[in-house]
C-alpha cells in the first residue's frame, strides 16, 4: 500500500535522502519516492526544465507494514507525520496510487505537456495532461505551467505541471 508522509516543505529531498541512508537496508518499506513535475524556467536566455515537487511537504511510501514503518520514521530528524487517525496510519485512496502511476514516469516526474488554444478551449496534444484538461483550473503561458485541481488526500487539492502553448488559435 502507499502512505503519505507530511514533512517540512522544501525539506523532502533531504527527509528522503536520510530515510534511505537510516531505512533503506531494513526491509520496512519497498520504496519512497517524491513525485515532482517538469517546470519550464528560463536562465540566461535559454528554457530548460528544473524539477519541483509535485506535492509539496509530502513523500510517499510503499509498505505491506505501516506501523513499523511510522515507528522507524519517529527517528527520523524532520519527520512530521505518517497521514492517518486515531487508529493508525491510513495508505492513500487507491484512485491517487492510480493517478500517479498513470501520469508520472519512470522516474516518478510528471513530464511537461504541450498544447494549443483554439478560442478559448485549451487542447492538449502531447503529455500526461492530455487527458486531465477537464481539471485544469488556470494557466499561466508566461512561466508555462498550469494549476489542476484534483482529489487528493482526501480533499480537493491544486497541482502544479508543466504546459508549452505552443500557439493560439482565434475562432
Amino acid at each position: 500500500m502507499w502512505y503519505a508522509v507530511w514533512v517540512p516543505t522544501g525539506q523532502e529531498e533531504q527527509v528522503k535522502m536520510v530515510c534511505d541512508r537510516r531505512l533503506g537496508n531494513l526491509n520496512i518499506y519497498e520504496e519512497c519516492f517524491l513525485p515532482k513535475y517538469e517546470k519550464p524556467w528560463k536562465e540566461n536566455g535559454v528554457w530548460i526544465k528544473k524539477l519541483k515537487a509535485l506535492f509539496p511537504g509530502y513523500l510517499f511510501f510503499v509498505t505491506e507494514d505501516p506501523d513499523r514503518l511510522y515507528q522507524a520514521l519517529k527517528t527520523i530528524p524532520k519527520f512530521t507525520k505518517l497521514l492517518g487517525d486515531q487508529d493508525g496510519p491510513i495508505p492513500i485512496y487507491e484512485q491517487e496510487a492510480e493517478f500517479l502511476q498513470k501520469h508520472v514516469n519512470k522516474d516518478k516526474v510528471f513530464e511537461i505537456s504541450t498544447g494549443e488554444y483554439i478560442g478559448k478551449n485549451l487542447i492538449v496534444t502531447e503529455g500526461p495532461l492530455k487527458d486531465l484538461v477537464g481539471k485544469v483550473v488556470y494557466v499561466d503561458r508566461h512561466s508555462r505551467q498550469a494549476v489542476l485541481e484534483i482529489e487528493f488526500f482526501g480533499r480537493v487539492v491544486k497541482m502544479k505541471v508543466g504546459l508549452e502553448v505552443v500557439r493560439k488559435v482565434e475562432e
